[in-house]
């Protein structure tokens, strides 16, 4: 099965029930500076997926990856630690359809005492906004169901032809594309089954220009259509892979935590548990 095969094809199938454990701790000292431990754990297909990246080795962070035998299947762990000397830390991931994050800190002081603050914000994936009824299905955990097929297809579609449509759009462009995508919506609602999707990626940009036979189009168009497609389907592709992921962030802050809205206190450390579906909407933070 090509490239083009397996990128859409992840859209259909129950997600792997393979699981990773990430585990984020930090520790905020008085001096300004921040530790931050990262652990990982899963099997190496789901550690070096893409989908949640460590902070890359350098000058501040060390990294270590390992492999453990447990019940006759090999485990795959991943430790990265390091210290943050700035109040602002933004993790852009080498992969660029990856999670990322910001921390920011920052302390406030009165006449009687001052206060340290911290904000960890995930950029979330946008599944609720941009895929509704793909939202609905992960909610529902129903994602072997076809309904909300026609839908991502149709969005996907929409955004590769923005992508495509030159500036300034007029009227008459923004007409043209309402007619593309239309039809590529009634196209798409005709899909039954996972050999109908899989005729349909074999051949992608044939696929595409036996579509487009009614309209008077380009003939790179089609190809420079799959292409675009291929940039929002790794996007969905690396957001789906999240499921297989948990998080558990925790949080030992200098002095006493007067509001949170962290999961859970354990003595002195504040504890965040979630997974992908605290991440669909626009953004996910964490406040203490």
């Amino acid at each position: 099965m090509n490239q083009k095969v397996s990128i859409l094809l992840i859209l259909l199938l129950i997600l792997a029930e393979g699981c990773v454990e990430n585990r984020i701790f930090i520790q905020l000292h008085l001096d300004g500076q921040s530790y931050l431990r990262f652990y990982s754990q899963g099997d190496s297909t789901d550690i070096l997926d893409g989908d949640f990246q460590h902070p890359f080795p350098g000058q501040n962070w060390t990294t270590q990856i390992s492999q453990k035998i447990r019940n006759d299947d090999s485990i795959w762990v991943q430790n990265t630690e390091g210290l943050i000397r700035d109040s602002i830390f933004l993790h852009t991931p080498t992969n660029p359809f990856g999670l990322s994050f910001k921390l920011k800190r920052w302390k406030t002081i009165n006449r009687f005492s001052s206060y340290h603050h911290l904000k960890m914000t995930f950029h979330g994936r946008q599944i609720k906004s941009d895929y509704p009824l793909l939202y609905q299905a992960i909610l529902s955990e129903k994602m072997d169901s076809l309904h909300w097929l026609t839908e991502a297809l149709t969005i996907i579609i929409d955004k590769s032809l923005k992508n495509l449509t030159p500036e300034p759009i007029t009227i008459n462009t923004l007409l043209w594309n309402q007619r593309l995508v239309n039809h590529f919506r009634n196209t798409f609602s005709r899909i039954q089954s996972l050999a109908d999707l899989e005729q349909m990626q074999n051949d992608r940009v044939n696929y595409i220009e036996n579509i487009l036979r009614p309209f008077s189009v380009d003939n790179s168009f089609p190809q420079k259509l799959a292409d675009a497609m291929t940039v929002h389907e790794k996007y969905l592709q690396t957001s789906l892979d999240l499921d297989d992921d948990s998080f558990e962030i925790k949080v030992l802050m200098p002095g006493q935590v007067v509001s949170t809205n962290s999961s859970s206190l354990n003595q002195d450390t504040l504890v965040w548990s979630f997974g992908l579906d605290s991440l669909l909407n626009d953004q996910f933070s964490l406040e203490a």
